[in-house]
Order: C-alpha cells, then sequence, then structure tokens
C-alpha cells in the first residue's frame, strides 16, 4: 500500500522549542523562550527566531526577538501578534543574532543564541521518551492540520550572560484539551508540520493551539 499523501497545501515546517520557567509559591515567571527553527515557510522564510523574556537578567530584563534574520522575525512577530499573543518581546524591533543547535542526546538538547548585548544558553534535560501527535481533523486548531514529535523535559536551563535564571519547569494543563494529557512547560515539537486541511471547517477560526 502507498503512502498517504496529503493533498493541502504546506504551511509551514520547523522545530518549535519552548521553556517556561516558574519560582517561588506564588508561581511567578522567571523566564521564557520560544524558539523556532524554521525549515521552510513560504510565507516567513526560514531561518531561526527566538523570543526571549528574562525579567531578572543580569544588566537589566532581557525582552526581545532574537533571530538570525531581520525579515524572518519581523514576519514572525507579526504571526504571533495575528494570534493574540502579548508577549512585550514580540513589541520591539527584532534584534540579530547567531544561533548554534546543541544536538539530542541522552541528556537532552539545547541551543546556544549570541547577540550584541547577549549570550543565551537553553537546555531541555531529563528529556522523556518522545511521542508522536498527529492533529489532522482540527486536533490542535481548525485552520491547520498539525503533526510533530513532542519531547518533554522535566528539567530545563535558561543561562543569559553567565548567569542562570531562577525557577523551573511545571506540568502544563493547558495541553490537557489537545494532548489527553498535561505537558511540562519545557518541551519541544519536532519536525512540525502544518498544512493547510481540506475541509470545510477551513473557514472558522478554530481553537487556539500551538504557536
Amino acid at each position: 500500500m502507498p503512502a498517504i499523501t496529503h493533498p493541502g497545501a504546506v504551511i509551514h515546517c520547523w522545530d518549535h522549542l519552548v521553556i517556561t520557567l516558574r519560582d517561588g509559591p506564588a508561581g511567578v515567571e522567571t523566564g521564557f523562550l520560544s524558539l523556532y527553527a524554521v525549515t521552510w515557510s513560504p510565507s516567513l522564510g526560514a531561518g531561526h527566531v527566538a523570543i526571549v523574556e528574562v525579567p531578572g537578567a543580569p544588566g537589566g530584563s532581557l525582552l526581545a526577538t532574537l533571530t538570525d534574520d531581520l525579515g524572518l522575525g519581523a514576519r514572525q512577530q507579526a504571526r504571533l501578534i495575528g494570534m493574540g499573543e502579548l508577549r512585550t518581546a514580540l513589541r520591539g524591533p527584532p534584534v540579530e543574532a547567531l544561533f548554534e543547535r546543541i544536538p539530542y542526546g541522552p541528556d537532552g538538547f539545547g541551543f546556544r543564541v549570541w547577540s550584541e548585548k547577549h549570550r543565551i544558553e537553553a537546555r531541555w534535560e531529563a528529556t522523556e521518551p518522545p511521542f508522536w501527535v498527529d492533529g489532522h481533523h482540527g486536533g490542535f486548531h481548525d485552520l491547520e492540520d498539525i503533526w510533530a514529535l513532542m519531547v518533554a523535559a522535566p528539567r530545563a536551563r535558561l543561562i543569559v550572560n553567565g548567569v542562570e535564571t531562577p525557577g523551573a519547569p511545571f506540568e502544563d494543563a493547558v495541553w490537557r484539551p489537545k494532548l489527553g494529557r498535561s505537558l511540562s512547560s519545557a518541551h519541544g515539537a519536532f519536525s512540525e508540520v502544518r498544512v493547510q486541511p481540506i475541509s470545510d471547517r477551513a473557514t472558522g477560526s478554530g481553537p487556539a493551539g500551538p504557536r
């Protein structure tokens, strides 16, 4: 039997890696990183974009969109704002940066990001076994069929200019309606492919899904 070919147009293909850290009994957010390694996207282009918020970063708050292609960074900012994302890091102009992937191994995976003012190292550690997510037929969003290899990391580190950001990942229940389970706030969606659905559902706004 031949493989199944999806008839919809491919919208995006990327790795999307996220770390959200909280500290203290009140669960105050101390660090946030949302990093896209874009392989192919006709509307955005290709390259890397990292939305970073570390209020307690050495030398002052780090609230920035870092990218190795300023046009890509601006287009991704516009996309996320259009989806209702309210992060302060999306409001300023993108900042040019270099990106280096730390390969996936027994201890996890990571990225290093350098801008003129900041050196960032992000680490996803103690990773759980990956699992495959099939989000077609509106599993994540009415306007996009989405597939990805998901990886949860119970431990994660966000180091800015040599200083470790306090806090730890947490089990995020916002994923339960989509996955039937919670997911660590430090996780990766590898080989995430978004395809235009071929159905009447593609006319509605649909529920919020992965960004």
